[in-house]
């Protein structure tokens, strides 16, 4: 009788979300939604579709905020989960960028479940918001860039070693780089650990790999290096110099206009900005405290990043399971690392799309562009370097 109403509760769920005529309640459409009989992991809802003629729109869940410990830090961690009755056959953490707060993500995550549900069943999105970067949730100190890398880092060990589905690190601009040195750091101190057991190591015993070693890296627009040509980076290296000045602005901002009028500056300013990406930096960046961690963090990256060699042989040796995404007019990835990646053979899926752009988690279609190449690096489809992020 429980497993009755569950699906009841289930198929209502899908009647209020979908335009079409629901086929009529039986055992066959509850356990499309994912009965407890079915085997796990399987793409469920696509058969039974099929079968009755339906096209229900992908059920996308609602996100989750919640704080959790990562090394002793308060960590903002905002996560979604299939809504099938199934342990995870994926796990996805995303990395943000600058500013790092993982509500901006919120359609790129939902998206995801909308590309992957059917292929691969039910999957786990967690994007961790960077330390300082979520407004309430915060000790009072500043991060600098390599704080952020060994937070990433911490987390992946505490939250990810043991996970038994497969593993995708997406990183967003400098998110991208905090991936890949976070899963490069994580890679060799696991292997020292395990040259360390293996004296100890029972002789015959079998040892699955590592998820550091067989996990995948997404790499979207990447902020890699400080670029002594670009102008629009030097003049923010000059504002972030002093980062309480603009810290100030953004906490005097956030005290004396209202929320509404801000969306709507906001909105008329960047043509790319949707209004709930608008209501997030309302919310969350319009503090002294999140603004300054933000151009601390900025101005950090342009100290560590000035002159630093990127790793080619750690990701030649890697190139199988890393992705690479750019696009045009992007000031952090610009083309020429794209060509540089090329080159150095870095990756096996590399793509320039004409059709996204840099902050592309604020538009509800860029994110579901991005959502469509991150099946396509999963192996949902090909593509060459011209792809535009549609399928």
């Amino acid at each position: 009788m429980l497993r009755r109403h569950q699906g009841l509760g289930t198929w209502l769920q899908a009647v209020f979300r979908s335009k079409e005529t629901p086929p009529p309640l039986s055992t066959t459409t509850a356990r499309s939604f994912g009965d407890p009989d079915q085997p796990s992991f399987a793409p469920l809802a696509p058969r039974n579709m099929s079968e009755t003629g339906g096209t229900f729109p992908p059920l996308q869940p609602l996100p989750s905020t919640s704080v959790i410990d990562v090394a002793g830090q308060p960590t903002e961690v905002i996560e979604t989960v299939s809504l099938v009755r199934s342990k995870p056959a994926l796990e996805v953490i995303v990395f943000p960028g600058n500013p790092g707060s993982g509500q901006f993500y919120i359609s790129y995550m939902r998206s995801l479940h909308e590309a992957l549900m059917k292929k691969v069943g039910c999957i786990r999105v967690r994007t961790l918001s960077h330390l300082g970067h979520a407004r309430g949730v915060y000790k009072p100190a500043f991060y600098t860039l390599e704080d952020q890398v060994a937070h990433k880092l911490d987390f992946l060990e505490s939250y990810c070693s043991d996970v038994d589905a497969p593993l995708l690190v997406v990183g967003h601009s400098i998110g991208g780089y905090m991936a890949l040195e976070a899963v490069k750091r994580w890679q060799a101190r696991a292997g020292s650990r395990r040259v360390t057991r293996s004296a100890s190591k029972a002789k015959g015993t079998s040892r699955r790999t590592h998820p550091s070693d067989s996990c995948r890296i997404m790499a979207l627009m990447p902020y890699m290096q400080f670029d002594e040509d670009c102008k629009k980076q030097i003049s923010l290296e000059k504002v972030a110099r002093r980062p309480y000045v603009p810290a100030a602005v953004a906490g005097f901002l956030g005290l004396v206009v209202p929320k509404f009028l801000t969306v709507r500056l906001l909105t008329a300013f960047d043509k790319n900005l949707e209004r709930e990406s608008a209501g997030h930096v309302a919310d969350q960046l319009l503090s002294y405290t999140v603004g300054h961690n933000a151009f601390s963090l900025a101005q950090d990256e342009f100290r560590a990043l000035r002159g630093k060699e990127i790793d080619w042989g750690w990701l030649r040796g890697n190139k199988g399971r890393i992705g690479w995404v750019f696009c045009p007019g992007d000031h952090w990835a610009p083309k020429k690392l794209w060509e540089q990646v090329k080159g150095e053979g870095a990756g096996d899926f590399i793509r320039f799309c004409e059709d996204q752009f840099h902050g592309f988690c604020t538009s509800a279609r860029a994110s579901k562009g991005m959502a469509r190449l991150t099946e396509e690096f999963l192996g949902g489809g090909g593509g060459g370097d011209d792809d535009d992020g549609r399928l």
